[in-house]
């Protein structure tokens, strides 16, 4: 990476951090409309991936769907009402897009590619946003969203220093030959350590969410940052998309978290709720 690449990747990534962390801190309706462009974004990215054909999903038709599931989910949970009704009519609007796209064509190949993307689509990046509405259950605190998404950063950053310095071994080298065991490693117990300082600046944070997360965050953001690149492999791309100057699209960016967050979910449920 030439010197230019490095400022415009470097500055790019501070203003992601700076939106990131104010959409989170702010208050619980810039957390969701953060997870709502996520979905947005992330959604078209993917379909585009995909090279999806068919009349539900061109354009932006069912990112804005799934991104609206999210939003009324969001919601509802932050006017004390039942998510059920919105969850369970996710399946039936997409069954229902299915019959609409047999009015339009009838070709079993594009039928098929179509709506598996849009399965995939949903499964990959809607459920992940949608477990992280979990967060805006009763008081919103702020604190519990920002663990994970700092233990990511950590892990990134770890994982690119000690990896780009002694990374000899490749974790996966027909996927991403630029990870290796070393900072793979090395990413973990970057993670740990700023786990072991997140637990002393908020000790009102249950112990073992913060343990949990910290030991479940390098296997997880190694998971998505995996699967991302083996789409991108698969559709022969380098980026997911050009949103981002230095970083590509939304996906780019934001993969480790849409497997980390359903993580973090689960432990805010178990350990805090």
């Amino acid at each position: 990476m030439n010197k230019p690449e490095l400022i415009t990747r470097s500055i790019t990534g501070l203003l992601i951090g700076i939106i990131s962390l104010a959409a989170i801190v702010i208050s619980p309706w810039t957390f969701l409309l953060w997870l709502c462009l996520i979905v947005l974004q992330g959604t078209r990215e993917y379909l585009k991936l995909e090279d999806t054909i068919g009349s539900f999903n061109q354009g932006p038709i069912f990112p804005i769907l799934l991104m609206l599931f999210v939003a009324a989910t969001g919601y509802t949970i932050l006017h004390d009402k039942s998510t059920f009704p919105v969850l369970l009519a996710l399946p039936i609007v997409i069954g229902l897009g299915f019959l609409l796209q047999l009015l339009f064509k009838q070709d079993i190949v594009g039928l098929v590619k179509t709506n598996n993307a849009i399965f995939s689509a949903t499964g990959y990046i809607g459920l992940p946003m949608l477990s992280g509405c979990i967060f805006l259950i009763g008081e919103y605190s702020w604190p519990f969203i920002l663990v994970p998404v700092l233990l990511i950063w950590a892990n990134d950053i770890g994982a690119y220093m000690i990896g780009s310095q002694w990374g000899k071994r490749k974790i996966a080298p027909a996927i991403s030959p630029g990870k290796s065991i070393e900072g793979t490693i090395g990413g973990g117990l970057i993670t740990l350590i700023c786990g072991v300082m997140m637990a002393m600046v908020w000790p009102e944070i249950p112990l073992m969410y913060i343990a949990v997360l910290s030991l479940a965050t390098p296997f997880f953001a190694l998971a998505g940052d995996l699967w991302e690149s083996t789409l991108k492999r698969h559709a022969g791309v380098k980026d997911s998309g050009k949103l981002l100057p230095g970083h590509g699209g939304i996906l780019d960016r934001y993969d480790s978290l849409l497997f980390v967050l359903p993580v973090a979910a689960l432990a805010y449920f178990i350990f805090v709720l």
